[in-house]
């Protein structure tokens, strides 16, 4: 008697181990499913508070979504935003998107954007959220040729069209002053700070927009500024004295 159970237990074990333990179709259709609902729930889809611009002016968008970190827009009002014609084929579940004479055709719950019969892989899928189609931000904006700028301190994107944007500019540390400190500059542009003083400084702006390291000597960090205004800047361990102004066109 004691060897049967014995027997029994090995091939028990066995079975296990093998993978191989009987269930019913239901069973495995459930853990098919469950296993469906952990992949789906992977992505994570977060209402935004970002603002958008567009040299300098405020985008109107209804509502934007952070999906996986990658912001996801309307893209009718986006692609309107931004001067392009919008089209909508129900049937294909695509979205075309023409400006300056090339077309962008996306078609819902697929990476794949189609630019002029080329074929592009965006960051996620075109996906309907609350009944609308909403896009990767950045690559609609990019693809058309407008540069996009992330300004985290004031949680918005800035997008650069039509103008220069590659400038840059450079701003020396020396002598508890900033060289040349007063600048104007034209919106997009890079400024380079550079300390060749033997103590550290930075650069802080005023209105928070932008906040350099301590630079250490001989250490640069730049700073893009993508909206139009002035912005008034100091150096924090030597506020009462050290001061400039960027003026961004």
């Amino acid at each position: 008697m004691m060897k049967k159970t014995v027997i029994a237990v090995v091939l028990s074990i066995g079975l296990f181990a093998a993978g191989i333990w009987p269930v019913s179709a239901q069973e495995h259709d459930m853990s098919m499913a469950a296993d469906m609902s952990l992949k789906a729930g992977t992505t994570q889809q977060v209402k935004s508070d970002m603002k958008l611009t567009l040299n300098g002016k405020p985008l109107q968008l209804d509502e934007a979504y952070l999906i996986d970190n990658s912001l996801f827009v309307p893209y009718r009002a986006f692609a309107e935003g931004i001067g392009s014609e919008v089209g909508y084929d129900a049937a294909a579940q695509t979205v075309t998107v023409k400006k300056d004479n090339k077309t962008v055709k996306l078609t819902i719950g697929s990476s794949d954007a189609d630019v002029d019969g080329s074929i592009h892989t965006m960051i996620g899928p075109a996906q309907l959220i609350n009944s609308s189609t909403y896009v990767h931000s950045r690559f609609l904006a990019e693809v058309f040729g407008i540069k996009v700028v992330y300004d985290e301190a004031a949680r918005t994107v800035n997008l650069v069209s039509g103008q220069k944007a590659a400038n840059t500019y450079y701003v020396n540390i020396e002598g508890f002053a900033f060289k040349d400190g007063d600048i104007t500059v034209e919106a997009g542009s890079t400024v380079v700070f550079t300390n060749k003083d033997k103590v550290k400084h930075n650069a802080v702006a005023d209105n928070g927009s932008f906040q350099t390291n301590l630079l250490a000597t001989g250490e640069s960090e730049s700073i893009t500024l993508t909206t139009p205004g002035e912005y008034t800047y100091f150096c924090e361990p030597h506020k009462n004295f050290m001061k400039g102004k960027i003026t961004v066109k």
